[in-house]
């Protein structure tokens, strides 16, 4: 049955699914992921529209995403630290499991109409702390579910169901939304982590690879992580952008309550639909992403992604007209994806196994709190003068950043790919026969 799967993936060109589905950790893994991400976005849905209905203001639909995510400044170096000392499969069951209690008790406090917007900022709070810790992991995890040569197909596989989920989520966020209410889309992410908590205890993880030179303190470790990052040649200038189009271009999408009920004049139903069609775009950028494969040129995918993504948000507050802005919020969704798939590819193959977790965690760091600072400051401004300007000027100013990087293209190219390039010629050389192999 597996091969029959595997040919039929092959003919329809996602032959590099079906190689990376043989390994048995990688597909329990998934099997988990999957209803964790549509729960993670069902929350995420609940909670703003909840803010919104609590208190009819963007600044705290910003200040909801700013508490979910801002934690990861503080804690984020930490948990890149823990990733790479200790056993990734460990942390990732004991921040699961806290992720759950906390939606557990949240899900109490609102079916029992004691849910005030301090309860909710506090919950937001406590989970992206408890995602400073799982996020650094999450990323650092691929390479010990599939070999190294397959972690671009596991990259854009996992970020495949994640947007898979941004599209199904909303959806069922809306109907659980107008079945229940967010208690019933709470309880509903009780059950889908639930599921992730079996899978991340079924998997297999090699421990951690043994350091050279001991192990200093947390704060040398973390402080090595962020040189390191910030002084990579590739790496640095990534990490760089990724966070200018978090604060200029991506708080768009966490001000959507907003944007549907200020700019659009929608109720939860048009801003079940602006999510979906983010989730849309995103999940076709991933399937796109996922059919590349190993290609070349992953930098210049993630470069003419910011490009993209930064003229379609400059558009949806421009032009204005409900359907028109859906198209856009597709077209961001798709490049927020592929460009997302594209960096983190292109940081996987340029860290070294030893400073994965740390990197990656400053990736992930900038990735969850580059857009709440984002929408915090645009959500204040919004409060005063409106949201059209903010979002407009901010998806300039990130498309312009965009631009200049677009010129700097060789240099970036070649500090993120050469080693990539490297690996690959010595895998083929290690797969030719003898007989083929040069005379040394």
């Amino acid at each position: 049955m597996r091969e029959a799967l595997g040919h039929l993936l092959a003919l329809a060109g996602f032959g590099a699914v079906g190689d990376i589905m043989r390994h048995r950790s990688f597909r329990i893994y998934l099997i988990g992921h999957i209803p964790n991400v549509v729960g993670i976005w069902v929350v995420r849905i609940a909670i703003g529209w909840l803010a919104w209905e609590l208190t009819h203001s963007a600044f705290w639909v910003g200040a909801l995403v700013a508490a979910d995510a801002l934690p990861v400044l503080l804690f984020g170096p930490f948990g890149g630290v823990l990733a790479d000392r200790l056993d990734r499969k460990t942390i990732s069951l004991v921040t699961q499991s806290i992720l759950c209690v906390l939606t557990i008790g949240l899900t109490v406090l609102t079916y029992a109409g004691l849910i005030t917007i301090w309860f909710l900022l506090a919950f937001a709070l406590a989970r992206g702390i408890t995602f400073s810790f799982w996020q650094p992991v999450r990323l650092a995890l691929m390479p010990n579910l599939v070999p190294r040569a397959e972690i671009p197909t596991a990259i854009a596989l996992n970020s495949s169901s994640f947007n898979a989920a941004q599209f199904i989520g909303p959806a069922v966020a809306g109907g659980l939304l107008k079945l229940g209410g967010a208690e019933l889309a709470f309880a509903f992410n009780v059950f889908a982590s639930s599921i992730m908590i079996w899978a991340l205890a079924n998997i297999e993880s090699p421990p951690p690879p043994k350091r050279k030179g001991g192990q200093g303190s947390f704060l040398d470790d973390a402080l090595a992580g962020i040189r390191y990052g910030a002084a990579h040649q590739g790496i640095g200038p990534m990490l760089l952008l990724l966070l200018i189009v978090g604060l200029m271009i991506r708080p768009l999408t966490e001000l959507m309550p907003a944007l549907a009920g200020a700019v659009f004049l929608k109720e939860v139903t048009g801003y079940s639909m602006m999510a979906s069609s983010v989730g849309i775009g995103a999940m076709i950028g991933a399937i796109w992403m996922l059919r590349r494969g190993n290609s070349d040129n992953i930098t210049d995918i993630a470069l003419l992604a910011g490009l993209t993504g930064g003229v379609a948000a400059f558009l949806v507050v421009a032009v204005s007209w409900f359907p028109f802005a859906l198209v856009c919020l597709a077209v961001l969704g798709f490049s927020m994806t592929a460009g997302g798939i594209a960096t983190q590819q292109v940081v996987q193959f340029a860290v070294p196994d030893e400073m994965r977790g740390r990197v990656l965690g400053l990736f992930g760091m900038i990735f969850r709190a580059g857009p709440a600072l984002g929408a915090l400051v645009i959500g204040r401004i919004g409060d005063a003068v409106g949201l059209t300007w903010p979002v407009l000027i901010g998806a300039l100013m990130g498309l312009l950043a965009y631009v200049y990087a677009w010129s700097r293209r060789r240099n970036l190219r070649a500090a993120l790919e050469s080693r990539r390039a490297r690996d690959a010629a010595a895998a083929d050389d290690e797969a030719a026969p003898l007989a083929d192999r040069p005379t040394p």
